[in-house]
């Protein structure tokens, strides 16, 4: 435990550490007071100038679902850069043969910033949601969107040899995001070709309250972390 307890320590110090992770963590929280303040401000403007009763409120849920996608995903790339980082180093091989382990080394690097990006989540959207949630939804949505996050960062591991190589692939890995806001403006059958992104399970929860959907979004995560997990594990062999 203290081994694992050092390595996690030495993963934070690495963020604080490097300006750009550092700036990538502290990015959900500008996020969130853009859309808190800045949102219904632009909402008043567009009524006002198109004289009408609503412009953006009716999709107010979609802002607050685009906040606690972006909250773990911020969170979960800078572990993805940490561990790429130490994988260039040699190192990432070489944590894992010592008392943490590869069990511990996963702990630390991908489970540990899940937790956190988990109740970061659900403290923005507590204090930053422009709608009201349930709080049992606030919950499983916040969980669920830590746990796409977690499948993303393995991507963005496993796929990449080095941060360049990171960089472009969390901007693909990113597409996963795209399901978000499918079920907003797509009523038809056709809104289920997306079906695969977790994202897009995770937005029909929000919206219906079916429980239905809350197993189509894990089982989805867990497809995209199967992908990868194999790979993940041979690179730290």
């Amino acid at each position: 435990m203290k081994a694992l307890f050092h390595c996690f320590v030495n993963f934070i110090y690495q963020i604080v550490r490097d300006k750009m992770l550092w700036a990538v963590c502290m990015a959900p929280i500008l996020t969130a007071c853009f859309f808190y303040f800045g949102i219904p401000y632009a909402e008043m403007l567009l009524c006002d100038y198109f004289q009408r009763q609503e412009v953006l409120s009716g999709y107010y849920l979609l802002v607050d679902l685009v906040l606690i996608l972006i909250t773990p995903y911020m969170f979960c790339f800078a572990s993805a850069m940490v561990m790429l980082t130490e994988y260039d180093e040699n190192m990432a091989a070489y944590i894992a043969v010592t008392p943490v382990g590869k069990r511990g080394y996963i702990l630390s690097r991908l489970v540990f910033p899940a937790v956190i990006s988990f109740c970061a989540a659900v403290l923005l959207l507590h204090f930053f949601a422009l709608t009201d949630w349930p709080l049992w939804l606030l919950f499983m949505s916040c969980l669920l969107t830590s746990f796409l996050n977690v499948g993303m960062a393995l991507l963005i591991f496993s796929f990449s040899h080095n941060r360049i190589e990171g960089m472009a692939m969390a901007k693909l890995s990113g597409l996963l995001l795209l399901g978000l806001p499918v079920p907003f403006f797509l009523s038809s059958p056709v809104q289920y070709l997306f079906s695969l992104l977790p994202s897009f399970w995770i937005a029909k929860l929000s919206l219906t309250h079916h429980p239905l959907f809350l197993f189509a979004a894990i089982l989805s995560s867990l497809i995209w972390i199967g992908i990868s997990y194999s790979k993940f594990d041979r690179k730290l062999t």
